[in-house]
């Protein structure tokens, strides 16, 4: 990162759970620096924690005045939060938000529990070693978010892949990933349509898609805002939680000592995801660009009008200005006002779900399968390449069989 011209961005993902090793220079440096993204334009790199939050926060910096191809093979119109700005972003946040609360993920507890028992049920019959992505993280996030979205079991194993495709940066073409664009789009669509009949004929079920359809006529969503709403969520409601899900696994996997603690100490168990999701890089495109509306004061730097900024939420949560030891995982960390989430209007809507999911997850392999190992050496696992959010290919897991295992 040193001469004067922009260097490229996003930078090369490093080859475990950490961000690039970047990051840590730009947190040593002065100023915002300047680089060159994968479409041509020109940013400048925001990466310490209070700047990172003074972007997410201002509306004088803009999402939906971005007008270059995405760093991301997803387009604008397929994103009914991400890339909408104030006063579209506050009506469409607030229709859905009563979904999303606390309190309603407190409810779903009890059930993601008895979900995750069912996929460990399933995992233990099958021969070792066992792929704990396809076998328990991915379904288990997946299966989630389409019981609140109300899409049939039969039809979830068909999304998962428009998901991968839609999640593509590189991976996969710009017409596979349009056509899989095209294709979740009319599958909503027509979910958007079976809903109204059903609400039409009295047998108005209690999904997220009918509470929106049937929402006051002032608060309503338009049938095309719903319909992306609900390709959107299981876009970020599966694909995120589900690769962090796996990542969690792995942290413990690698630390027996930890496991044996988390077991022991239920209480535990929240504050140390709270340092997995500080700690791991899970967006690999770095952040979504905003545009400077005025000119605006980040720090040292006065950003002018027109000019792109790219948050680092991966960077500002290794600050050191915030986080004493930030290369460090300590898992009982007591301060600590990560970012993994985001921050202001764009903080993650599903906050409190995914929450619920990856302590009940983890939780759960904690807790059925004690004895948990990886099946092969931590540097021959494969983390994902071209996508959006990074993970594992796959998560290969062994186990003592336990015959005559009490009721």
């Amino acid at each position: 990162m040193t001469g004067t011209a922009p260097c490229p961005f996003p930078f090369p993902e490093g080859p475990d759970a950490r961000p690039p090793r970047e990051y840590e220079e730009l947190l040593g440096r002065p100023g915002l620096p300047l680089v060159m993204l994968s479409n041509g334009s020109e940013a400048l790199l925001v990466a310490r924690h209070a700047e990172v939050k003074a972007v997410l926060s201002d509306d004088r910096f803009s999402r939906a005045s971005f007008a270059g191809r995405p760093m991301f093979a997803r387009t604008p119109e397929s994103l009914a939060l991400a890339t909408s700005d104030p006063p579209v972003h506050t009506r469409r946040r607030r229709a859905v938000l009563h979904a999303f609360t606390a309190r309603r993920a407190r409810r779903q507890t009890p059930w993601l529990r008895a979900l995750a028992g069912d996929l460990l049920d399933e995992l233990e019959t099958r021969a070792q070693p066992v792929d704990l992505v396809n076998a328990f993280t991915v379904p288990f996030a997946l299966n989630a978010i389409t019981e609140m979205l109300g899409v049939p079991a039969d039809d979830r194993s068909q999304l998962r892949p428009l998901v991968d495709r839609m999640m593509s940066t590189t991976r996969f073409t710009r017409e596979e990933v349009a056509a899989a664009h095209r294709e979740a789009g009319d599958y909503f669509a027509g979910l958007v349509a079976a809903r109204e009949a059903e609400i039409a004929a009295g047998e108005a079920g209690d999904d997220l898609l009918t509470e929106l359809l049937a929402a006051p006529e002032a608060e309503r969503l338009s049938r095309e805002e719903i319909a992306v709403f609900g390709a959107g969520l299981l876009m970020a409601g599966y694909e995120t939680t589900g690769n962090q899900l796996a990542i969690c696994a792995l942290t413990v996997l690698l630390d027996p000592a930890l496991a044996g603690r988390l077991r022991a100490d239920p209480d535990a168990l929240a504050p140390a995801v709270e340092e997995m999701l500080r700690w791991s890089s899970l967006v690999a495109t770095g952040g979504a660009p905003h545009v400077a509306t005025e000119d605006v004061r980040l720090g040292e730097t006065l950003v002018r009008a027109g000019q792109v900024v790219v948050p680092l939420t991966d960077a500002a949560n290794r600050d050191p200005a915030v986080f004493a030891d930030p290369g460090r995982f300590v898992p009982d960390r007591e301060e600590n006002p990560h970012v993994a989430f985001g921050h202001g209007r764009h903080f993650c809507l599903g906050a409190h779900l995914a929450r619920a999911e990856l302590q009940v997850g983890l939780g759960a392999l904690l807790h059925r399968l004690p004895d948990l190992a990886l099946a092969v050496p931590a540097g021959e696992l494969v983390w994902r390449r071209g996508m959006f959010i990074r993970g594992l290919m796959e998560l290969p897991v062994r186990w003592p069989v336990v015959r005559d295992r009490p009721v």
